[in-house]
């Protein structure tokens, strides 16, 4: 994957999690094992967020970044799709796997009711 691709994919992540009005800190890091940080200030959550097009090349890029995380965080990984065992291992192992095509549509979504529509966001 080059890495412009990357950087479309996580350009595309950061604008979901602003559209939930989470504060976004892309790492310049290269050493760092996820992309960006998001913060919610409503709820006090804080996320590392790690975009992967592509889930089975980095199955164990995964496993060192859960080890890393700092107390207190919770790990995403923002796939392009993933198999029923895929997230499976993603419960049993205490991380967050969601798909772009969800996170955008979240996104989206909130970014009606921001603008003042009454809909709220559905939840498969």
């Amino acid at each position: 994957m080059s890495q412009q691709v990357l950087q479309k994919y996580i350009n595309s992540c950061t604008l979901t999690f602003k559209a939930f009005e989470h504060e976004v800190n892309v790492s310049k890091n290269r050493a760092n094992l996820w992309h960006f940080t998001s913060i919610s200030h409503r709820q006090e959550k804080k996320y590392m967020v790690y975009c992967a097009p592509n889930l089975a090349k980095v199955k164990s890029l995964i496993k060192v970044a859960l080890k890393k995380l700092p107390k207190g965080t919770r790990l995403v990984v923002v796939c392009k799709e993933y198999s029923d065992d895929d997230y499976s291992d993603a419960l049993e192992m205490g991380y967050c796997l969601v798909t772009m095509g969800t996170l955008r549509q979240y996104g989206s979504q909130m970014l009606e009711i921001s603008s003042g529509s009454d809909s709220l966001p559905q939840t498969a």
